[in-house]
């Protein structure tokens, strides 16, 4: 009856090392691109009227990550995404000339990635996982409210390009759900496997 596990370990053992190529390995990398955000802000306090206010801006973004690759489907990922400031101006006729509103958001993400080889150097990539957040908004130098910070899902995809086994290219555009508000943001970015 002991040859039973034995048996299906060494299985399970072989079946990893035939999955893996020369591809897998750990991984560091940066990314650059451009974030989209519509938030409304509720039940704001402008000069003692109780106001929502809809934001929306497109802002630089970035990210730092790294990882493992398991195979050339497979891998898991961490990292730190920073989506600068959102801006956009407030049009309150009744009080007249208003600063903008900031946002300031940043998070730590975690995640699987998959993907799908098309030939030797080019893969269709997909992820999913958890970005906990934090976020702070400003009117002008004022700042409403105290930071606020959760965790929630993103899921996203993308193309990305080897050249070589250690060096890639990575195109993707990535949904963030943070708070009930949909941050999409598509970057460009480079991986470098060890």
């Amino acid at each position: 009856m002991r040859i039973l596990p034995l048996f299906c370990m060494t299985i399970a053992l072989a079946a990893g090392d035939a999955l893996a190529d020369e591809r897998s390995g750990f991984f560091l990398g940066l990314a650059g691109g451009a974030a989209d955000l519509d938030e409304e802000l509720e039940d704001l306090d402008l000069a003692s009227l109780g106001i929502d206010v809809e934001v929306s801006d497109t802002a630089p973004a970035w990210s730092a990550f790294a990882g493992y690759q398991f195979n050339r489907f497979l891998g898991v990922r961490g990292g730190y995404v920073d989506f600068e400031t959102f801006d956009d101006v407030i049009e309150v006729e009744s009080i007249g000339d208003v600063p903008d509103i900031d946002i300031d958001l940043e998070g730590w993400m975690v995640g699987f990635d998959g993907h799908l080889p098309m030939g030797r150097w080019v893969s269709l990539t997909g992820r999913a996982g958890y970005i906990a957040w934090e976020s702070q908004a400003k009117l002008g130098l004022v700042q409403l409210e105290d930071s606020k910070s959760g965790s929630d899902p993103f899921y996203g995809g993308g193309l990305e390009l080897s050249l070589g086994n250690s060096f890639g290219i990575e195109a993707t555009h990535t949904r963030f759900a943070i708070d009930g508000n949909d941050v999409d943001m598509s970057a460009l970015g480079v991986r470098l496997r060890f």
